[in-house]
C-alpha cells in the first residue's frame, strides 16, 4: 500500500501541479485531516509549493498546489544480460539522465557490487545530480529476486547461478541510498501501467524477448511480484511440446531454450555451421525477412512456440493490453511479425479484442519502471 505523502504527490502531479485540497481529497480518499497532515509535511519538506491567488469573490483565497520537481530526485538501474542502463528522475519523475554501459559476466558477488557501485557513482557525477537529493535507488535485475526480503537470487543471463543471494542492503551501504529491487520484467510492465502507451489499464501484461524470454503482469491494477518459490509470468519456462534443448534453468523444453535470442543463434550454428552470416540475433532475423529459406525454417518455428506461450499468458490473465519490448520486438522485425501472426491464428474469438503493440518507452523500460517503484519505496523523513 502506498505511503500517504505518495499518494497525494501522485495526485498533485495528475492535476498537473495545479491541484487544490478540496479535489485532493476526494481524489485521493485520505481523509480531510490526514490530507491536510499529509499536505503540511511536503510543504515544510519543500516538496509542494503553494501559490495564494486573488479569490475571485469575498472569502479565503483560493491556493493551488504544485510539486516542487527539483526538490528530490530517485534513481532507476536495470542490469540486463547484455547492458545496464541507469536514470535519474525529479519529483514530476521527469528524466534528467540517462547513461547505458555494456553488462560484464559476475560469478562474485563482491566484484559484481563494485561494479554497480562503480556504474551508479559515474552516472551520477556525470548527472550533475547532487548525491544528497536522491532518495532511493530502484533496481531491476535480469534474473530472480526476492523482492519482500531485499535479495537477489540470481543473475544467469550475466553469470550470477541461482542461490547467489546477494542483498540489496550491501550495495545500499555502499552508494548511502535505500535501495528497491525487482525483476526486469516487473519493472517492465510497472514502467508501462505508470508511463506507457497503455497507462492505467487495469490488466496488464508486458511481454520480454530479447535474449531470454520473460513477462509481467499488472492485474486489477495490482502490480504481481515473482518470487523464486511462488513465479508468476514465467512465460519463458513454459514446456514446449518438441522442443528438446535444455534452458539455463536445467530443465528440457522451455520456451527460451529455443526463442531466446543466444538460443537461436545457437540453434543457428547447430544447423548451419558453415553459414557464419547466419550466426547473430541480429542477422538471423534480417535474412529471414529477406527471405532466406534457412533462417526462416529457425525463426518460424520460434515464432510458433512464442505464440504458444503468449497465448497461454492472454488466456491467464486476459489482459486489456499485451505490450511486447526487447531486443527481438521490432515492428520491421521477422520472427517478431511471424509471432503476431501465429498468435492471431490461434487466439480465441473471445481474446482477439485485447491490445497488442511494442513498448513507446524504448531501451530505458525497466530503467523507468525500477525508478518508479523505488520512489514508491521513499520514505518521508
Amino acid at each position: 500500500m502506498l505511503a500517504n505523502h505518495i499518494i497525494v504527490l501522485d495526485a498533485v502531479r495528475a492535476k498537473k501541479n495545479q491541484a487544490f485540497k478540496k479535489d485532493l481529497c476526494q481524489q485521493t480518499g485520505l481523509s480531510w485531516g490526514t490530507l491536510c497532515k499529509t499536505v503540511d509535511s511536503l510543504l515544510a519538506g519543500g516538496y509542494l509549493n503553494s501559490r495564494k491567488e486573488r479569490a475571485s469573490r469575498p472569502g479565503r483565497p483560493i491556493v493551488p498546489l504544485g510539486v516542487e520537481g527539483w526538490a528530490a530526485c530517485f534513481a532507476g538501474m536495470d542490469v540486463g544480460a547484455e547492458h545496464t542502463r541507469v536514470l535519474f528522475a525529479d519529483l514530476n519523475l521527469e528524466p534528467l539522465f540517462q547513461q547505458e554501459v555494456p553488462t560484464p559476466r559476475y560469478t562474485d558477488p563482491e566484484p559484481f557490487y563494485a561494479w554497480l557501485t562503480g556504474v551508479y557513482n559515474a552516472a551520477l557525477a556525470a548527472s550533475g545530480v547532487a548525491c544528497e537529493r536522491v532518495r532511493t535507488l530502484g533496481l531491476s535485475v535480469s534474473g530472480n529476486v526476492d523482492s519482500e526480503h531485499g535479495v537477489i537470487v540470481s543473475g544467469g543471463n550475466f553469470g550470477m547461478a541461482f542461490g547467489a543471494n546477494l542483498p540489496v542492503s550491501a550495495l545500499a551501504s555502499r552508494l548511502g541510498v535505500p535501495v528497491f529491487a525487482m525483476s526486469t520484467q516487473v519493472a517492465a510492465v510497472w514502467a508501462e501501467y505508470q508511463f506507457g502507451i497503455c497507462a492505467g489499464y487495469g490488466n496488464l501484461v508486458n511481454i520480454g524477448l530479447g535474449v531470454g524470454i520473460g513477462s509481467g503482469i499488472v492485474a486489477n491494477h495490482v502490480l504481481l511480484y515473482s518470487h523464486p518459490k511462488r513465479p508468476v509470468g514465467y512465460i519463458g519456462h513454459i514446456l514446449i511440446p518438441g522442443n528438446d534443448h535444455i534452458c539455463s534453468c536445467g530443465f528440457k523444453g522451455c520456451l527460451e531454450a529455443y526463442s531466446g535470442g543466444d538460443y537461436l543463434v545457437g540453434i543457428a550454428r547447430e544447423r548451419f555451421p558453415q553459414r557464419l552470416e547466419l550466426h547473430g540475433a541480429a542477422e538471423l532475423d534480417r535474412a529471414a525477412a529477406a527471405g532466406d529459406a534457412d533462417a526462416r525454417a529457425v525463426l518460424d518455428t520460434a515464432a510458433a512456440y512464442n505464440a504458444v506461450g503468449v497465448a497461454a499468458m492472454i488466456q491467464l490473465y486476459a489482459p486489456d493490453a499485451l505490450i511486447f519490448s526487447g531486443r527481438q520486438s521490432r515492428a520491421d522485425g521477422y520472427v517478431y511479425q511471424r509471432t503476431i501472426a501465429e498468435l492471431k491464428g490461434i487466439l480465441p474469438r473471445e481474446r482477439r479484442n485485447c491490445y497488442i503493440g511494442i513498448t513507446s518507452l524504448g531501451a530505458y523500460q525497466s530503467a523507468l519502471g525500477a525508478m518508479r517503484l523505488g520512489y514508491e519505496h521513499w520514505e518521508l523523513a
